[in-house]
């Protein structure tokens, strides 16, 4: 954004609250000029009823008056609604920039606690990164996104061309909001995403489509042709007849059309939102690789917008039978439902596999704006640089995104290479877990494509494994201390197949004794730096520091310190080598009273 977003929100504010008012009181004029004119229709009527021409005249003039007034009223409306949902979006990226943002949903729907590191992390839940993050407006864009969280992508090349594309939204605030206030004036359910998407992937029926290729046309020819006679003062019996006839064939298609018009239905309002959409991705001219794909995916052959704007026109003229009258009259001169249905069906027939290529192109400019939008709230926060070649995480004044800014203190962190193990102590509230997740959210924001909370970053695309917050399992009679084994057995057997990763461990083998954990502890490190992996471990066993002196070339020792002075204990939260001298909890239990103040002998 060329300005702060605390000021694009602001100024979008203060405009769309001017059109409020103004679409108000044009509802409220409207409504007067529509009781106006429908009064003149009665009233006209019985102030010339000597004169019948005139008088009806006055009064088909005031219904037609009426109408287009009807039309103006739906017109203002639709756009008093977009205009509050852009009110609700603007109000919500402002509490969102004061780091209020759970009214954004959550994607619970998304956690697994098996999941390599996506539970340690906290990408899904209340107060998570995907909270922060998402601001789709396709349920499809949703879970784009937690996908995109949960396998980010290891080519260099492709992290760079995902941020050009987010580079490049970032700065078209106006546009974003337009693109997710089209998006949100109607909010999808998952069963209605599926069943637009299974509606793609199989053809719809229809008998003898020969017959009505040919009737469509001939039948309402050959109705219009008998009305001749009756014209000249002759017969009207032939065009009774084909009439009747017409009536035969509706009748004898009543199945299909009933279930072509429920098919249809459904979905009309769904298709006009992604209609909406893909007409501001085809009318945009992008620069980046990424969204330039997009847009040339969805305009040729033939624009996307064209072909579905062809299928709501049929799908409006097909609700011309709701009303009686009117689908009385086209229904016995135009065999108008069944042309409809023929051309319904000839419309998904030729687009029904292109519109499957269309909700992709639209689910993915849906996931990219979220990132872009994250760009444009935080223009402090910087792309980082991918590396191709040996191992590097190198940031500067690296800090958690979801922290506030003013409470938040960064750090800057290096290592390079392959097997490399860095062990971090401190004591109990220092920062060591939260320094943890501060690694591994930057990394994955990295891969992501999605600027991180550092001044600059360089790194290398690596795949994440993490192992902070184990869990047991009463269902599969796993205790703590056992689940945690397997999951660092699996990890040990990803590293001897070969595989690289990125290890960050928060107080290994918590569910054993002391002794028992430093010898476990000492020989996880020794395998670990075997392998090509880089690993980050936060323990309060100091011993487990001396590993630094058995490999030198290997290990390196961190810490968090704190200072303890009377009743006070200070925290600077700052990353330093070496190992803690400080310890807290016996400290923090006499402050509270677990334990007394002073011991007599």
């Amino acid at each position: 954004m060329e300005n702060s977003p605390e000021k694009f929100y602001r100024e979008q504010r203060q405009q769309a609250e001017k059109e409020q008012k103004r679409l108000t009181r044009l509802v409220r004029l409207v409504a007067l000029y529509r009781f106006t004119a429908f009064a003149a229709i009665f009233v006209l009527f019985w102030l010339l009823h000597r004169h019948l021409f005139w008088a009806t005249a006055a009064a088909v003039a005031s219904l037609a008056v009426l109408l287009l007034l009807v039309k103006w009223n739906a017109g203002l409306e639709k756009q008093l609604k977009r205009n509050l949902v852009l009110l609700q979006l603007i109000g919500d990226e402002q509490k969102a920039l004061l780091f209020e943002y759970l009214h954004f949903p959550d994607g619970r729907e998304f956690l697994d606690i098996n999941h390599p590191f996506s539970y340690d992390l906290d990408l899904f839940g209340e107060g998570s990164l995907f909270q922060f993050l998402n601001r789709t407006a396709t349920y499809s864009g949703g879970r784009l996104l937690a996908g995109w969280l949960l396998h980010p992508p290891l080519s260099g090349a492709e992290i760079r061309q995902r941020q050009e594309a987010v580079r490049e939204l970032s700065g078209m605030p106006g546009w974003m909001l337009n693109f997710r206030t089209e998006g949100n004036l109607l909010r999808e359910s998952a069963e209605e995403h599926r069943s637009l998407l299974a509606w793609t992937e199989t053809p719809l029926k229809l008998k003898q489509v020969g017959w009505l290729r040919i009737a469509g046309w001939l039948l309402p020819l050959l109705t219009l042709l008998s009305a001749i006679p009756l014209l000249l003062g002759g017969s009207h019996l032939l065009l009774l007849f084909f009439v009747l006839v017409q009536w035969g064939f509706l009748f004898s298609f009543k199945k299909e059309i009933a279930g072509f018009y429920r098919i249809f239905g459904e979905k009309s309002k769904l298709i006009e939102k992604y209609l909406s959409l893909l007409k501001i991705i085809e009318e945009s001219a992008f620069t980046s690789e990424m969204t330039g794909a997009l847009r040339q995916k969805i305009t040729r052959p033939e624009p996307a917008g064209v072909a579905v704007g062809k299928l709501l026109k049929w799908l409006a003229r097909f609700e011309y039978r709701q009303n009686i009258l009117v689908g009385l009259v086209l229904n016995s001169l135009f065999l108008w439902d069944l042309r409809c249905v023929f051309q319904l069906w000839k419309w998904h027939a030729q687009n029904r596999e292109k519109l499957a290529g269309w909700l992709e192109s639209v689910e993915t400019m849906d996931a990219l704006v979220s990132l872009a939008n994250f760009s444009g709230n935080h223009p402090a926060f910087s792309f980082p640089e991918p590396g191709d070649d040996d191992f590097i995480l190198e940031a500067v004044g690296m800090g958690h995104p979801l922290i506030r800014p003013e409470k938040r203190i960064n750090n800057d962190f290096s290592v390079q290479g392959w097997s490399k193990v860095l062990i971090v102590t401190g004591a109990n509230m220092a920062g060591k877990s939260t320094f943890l997740r501060t690694v591994g959210v930057n990394l994955l924001l990295a891969r992501l494509g999605a600027p991180v909370c550092a001044s600059a970053m360089k790194f290398t695309p690596v795949t994440l494994f993490t192992n902070m917050r184990t869990t047991d399992s009463l269902l599969k009679e796993e205790s703590y201390f056992f689940a945690e084994l397997k999951r660092l057995s699996g990890l040990l057997e990803r590293l001897r197949s070969g595989e690289k990763l990125m290890v960050i461990l928060d107080e290994m083998l918590k569910g054993t004794n002391s002794e028992d954990k430093l010898n476990g502890s000492r020989e996880l490190v020794r395998q670990l730096v075997q392998t090509a992996s880089v690993t980050i471990i936060a323990t309060h066993d100091l011993k487990l520091a001396d590993m630094e002196q058995q490999f030198p070339e290997n290990v390196r020792n961190y810490c968090f310190e704190i200072s303890l002075s009377g009743q006070q204990m200070v925290f600077d939260y700052q990353l330093k080598p070496g190992v803690t001298r400080t310890m807290n909890a016996t400290w923090l239990m006499r402050k509270m009273g677990i334990i007394p103040s002073q011991t007599t002998p």
